[in-house]
């Protein structure tokens, strides 16, 4: 009983750590664009400094889950954090203008690396500190607690801009990071062993025997595959399908749009503590259905919009209720499936392909973007939906035959 006990606490302050960077993340990833667009008056400024800002994070991505493997993973997150909170305290310091905006690029800059070594150590610990049979339950949880750092980040760090500047934003966020790196220091946690032969190669080789390890496993390359399909073709409701539906063709005014995001973010939240109490269906046993119903779900949203023109305010409410329930499949794909690779991928590859998953996400979402953006151009956002859904459905079909 105790052990479980035990367990049960250092998962909790490791969620809880968690919490608290993805709440200052995005604390901050809201006011930053404001300030900038602030100082400069320039939206092109603006998107130029976030584009070359997340580069060098993508381009290191994929080698730091080497880094993630021979490390200690609880001083990697305490070290991470820490950083993190010491890096924004430098944009404290009383420095001219014409050097703040340098020295917040390159903030920026690391810190965006230190967030995506944070992210691979804490999927690595959390395999570690939770059992096959706990893992799902406790990504539950993870997700609801995700999402609602997401949704009251943002909103926080906007009142917190508007009312008390950008740097006030800054010392709350550092703050928030110090605590997170001093409550992480309390999880009782001790390395898995790794291959002894993994450890004494280095990282190029590594790196390699990491490829060939996902392209190798038919299991986890499908799974793999599957989760770039999703990235490429339907992560891109936010930015593209839903203003495209709702806005430019319902005509639906741009402060009633906000509410889509509400509702799908409301059915995450719903989905992460039903998965958390879930003790009646196996969800990763049934992540071929819930895939194509994710789907066929996003197809009637879709179809609906093709039969509804003349009713806007009929469909708007439909459109509300059908994002709530996308939220709600969505967490229920992505939280067994993410259950299921940490199962499935042995710890001492689990850095390196989760980087490599990273890396292919970031690369795949904003192609995924571009390119629905150009087909709802020529089609319509509607049926860009359903033409990129089958075209999901029919990768499913074709690839879940490799999953044994």
């Amino acid at each position: 009983m105790s052990t479980k006990l035990h367990a049960s606490k250092n998962i909790t302050l490791l969620l809880l750590g968690r919490t608290v960077s993805k709440f200052g993340s995005a604390f901050y990833l809201i006011a930053l664009p404001l300030y900038i667009l602030q100082v400069t008056g320039n939206l092109a400024q603006t998107g130029v400094f976030f584009t070359l800002s997340s580069l060098p994070a993508l381009a290191v991505t994929p080698f730091l889950g080497v880094f993630v493997e021979k490390v200690n993973r609880k001083n990697l997150l305490v070290i991470c954090d820490f950083l993190t909170a010491a890096l924004y305290a430098l944009l404290l310091l009383p420095l001219g203008a014409n050097k703040f905006m340098p020295v917040l690029f390159v903030v920026t800059v690391l810190t965006n690396v230190i967030s995506n070594a944070f992210e691979i150590g804490s999927k690595l610990m959390f395999s570690e500190l939770t059992t096959p049979e706990t893992i799902e339950k406790y990504n539950g949880i993870k997700s609801f607690a995700d999402n609602a750092a997401a949704v009251i980040g943002p909103a926080l760090g906007t009142i917190t801009f508007g009312l008390l500047g950008f740097r006030f934003v800054v010392l709350a966020v550092a703050a928030g990071y110090a605590l997170s790196a001093a409550q992480e220091c309390f999880v009782i946690y001790r390395k898995t062993e790794q291959k002894l032969d993994s450890e004494k190669k280095n990282w190029l080789v590594q790196f390699w025997d990491g490829l060939r390890y996902v392209v190798g496993q038919k299991d986890v390359l499908t799974l793999f595959i599957l989760i770039m399909a999703l990235n490429f073709f339907v992560a891109n409701g936010e930015e593209i399908i839903n203003p495209g539906i709702i806005v430019q063709k319902y005509g639906i005014s741009e402060a009633l749009f906000g509410m889509t995001s509400s509702a799908a973010v409301l059915g995450t939240l719903a989905a992460g503590l039903f998965i958390f109490k879930n003790k009646w269906v196996d969800l990763q046993k049934n992540l071929k259905r819930l895939f194509l119903i994710n789907s066929i779900l996003m197809i009637m949203i879709g179809v609906s919009s093709l039969c509804m023109t003349a009713i806007p305010k009929i469909y708007f409410s439909l459109f509300l209720f059908f994002e709530f329930l996308l939220g709600v499949i969505t967490s229920c794909v992505n939280v067994p499936l993410t259950s299921t690779l940490q199962t499935r991928v042995p710890i001492h590859y689990q850095g390196r392909f989760f980087a490599l998953l990273s890396f292919f996400s970031g690369l795949l979402i904003p192609l995924g973007i571009s390119y629905t953006g150009f087909l709802a151009s020529v089609v319509g956002a509607d049926v860009a939906y359903i033409i990129n859904n089958v075209c999901v459905i029919m990768i499913v079909l074709l690839c879940w035959g490799h999953i044994s």
